[in-house]
């Protein structure tokens, strides 16, 4: 299918298969009425919004879906979160990734459940619950269980206080490795991104494009136009290419559709993915 110019699209969503606040088919939905052509689906170490997505997308009659992941790998102790676009979405090497993941992400609740509890901040695990279908519970799901509870007036003070990245209550990824992580989304057909790099990242790149990295995320909301030309630059210069995806998650995120690229900037990209434009 070809996509009329110019094209709007948003390459990096999340609805409640993992943590984000609405369903596959109502962000399709969102979508249309935002004005997007073209999404895709990239829930935290799963696939499964990708057919419910498309589906409602068919029925919108307007909407190109793109199957996605996030993995969440780990390099050197350190969070790597890996875009997957244009994979087939029930692959058996995805599949494993995503089960090993699964199982890191329930331990990983118990050990923060575990720490929020030593700070005397009590919370039980079945506290913390996940919408129908979901695959990939995560700290906002904590965050929720602990608005529930009466501790914080909202999610984000929960972060704030304890579950930020180095807060108190913060229990890093155990995933797999990026070379795993790579090699699984190839495996599926798909090309892997590097999601949310910052521009000190950039010395990475060469490395990174040597385990076999297709491009880098180098265009998001919160991002300074200086940082995203810098990190482009590195990027090209590596032999990588860049995307761009707002990683919304919806609320209290900006309405969905207010932050998009076009085809001229992510060309290679759609031609990778056999996405034609004109």
């Amino acid at each position: 299918m070809s996509l009329s110019t110019p094209v709007r699209l948003d390459l990096h969503l999340h609805t409640t298969r993992s943590d984000g606040a609405l369903p596959p088919e109502e962000v399709a939905a969102a979508a249309v009425r935002a004005g997007l052509d073209a999404i895709a689906i990239t829930d935290h170490d799963t696939t499964d919004g990708v057919v419910p997505a498309r589906v409602a997308a068919v029925r919108q009659g307007r909407l190109r879906v793109i199957a996605g992941i996030e993995l969440s790998c780990s390099d050197a102790g350190a969070d790597f979160h890996l875009l997957g676009y244009g994979i087939a979405p029930a692959h058996g090497s995805l599949a494993a990734v995503a089960a090993r993941l699964a199982a890191l992400r329930r331990e990983r609740i118990g050990e923060i459940v575990a720490r929020l509890g030593a700070l005397g901040v009590v919370l039980r695990l079945e506290d913390v619950t996940v919408p129908a279908g979901n695959a990939a519970m995560g700290r906002p799901h904590i965050a929720e269980a602990l608005v529930r509870r009466g501790y914080v007036p909202n999610a984000q003070e929960a972060f704030d206080l304890w579950l930020r990245d180095g807060g108190p209550a913060h229990v890093p990824h155990r995933g797999p490795s990026p070379a795993v992580g790579i090699r699984a989304v190839h495996e599926a057909g798909g090309v892997a991104v590097w999601a949310h790099p910052d521009l000190g990242d950039a010395r990475r790149f060469p490395d990174l494009r040597a385990l076999g990295l297709d491009g880098v995320e180098a265009l998001r909301p919160g991002l300074a136009p200086t940082a995203s030309a810098a990190m482009e630059h590195a990027a090209r210069a590596a032999g990588l290419f860049i995307t761009g995806g707002s990683d919304w998650h919806g609320a209290p995120r900006p309405a969905l559709g207010s932050w998009y690229v076009t085809e001229k900037h992510v060309p290679q990209l759609l031609a990778r993915l056999g996405i034609a434009t004109g």
